[in-house]
């Protein structure tokens, strides 16, 4: 151990329960921002490299639609007509422009 820990942990025994409960949280704070910045770096260097789509392909587990009929959702309430909402729509557009 050296002399600077040494006099830190001697330093940190002079402190109050709640002192010390502060600086520990202040310890982790900083080594926990520390590991997220590395962490980030490395996924921004990752992001701009970029990746075939072969590659891409092998880390995703994309599906195939073989029927359109099975992208149909029933989510429409039956209270609203679809002539209400282009209606809506249309005024909106207008309020816009």
């Amino acid at each position: 151990m050296t002399a600077k820990l040494e006099a830190a942990i001697a330093a940190i025994g002079e402190l109050s329960s709640a002192e010390r409960q502060q600086l520990l949280q202040i310890l982790i704070q900083d080594d926990f921002a520390e590991n997220s910045r590395t962490e980030l770096e490395l996924l921004n260097v990752q992001f701009w490299q970029g990746i075939s789509l072969g590659q891409l392909r092998t880390t995703q587990t994309p599906s195939t639609v073989d029927n359109l009929k099975d992208l149909a959702a029933d989510f429409w309430p039956e209270e609203d007509s679809i002539e209400d909402f282009l209606t809506f729509l249309q005024q909106q557009r207008q309020d816009v422009t």
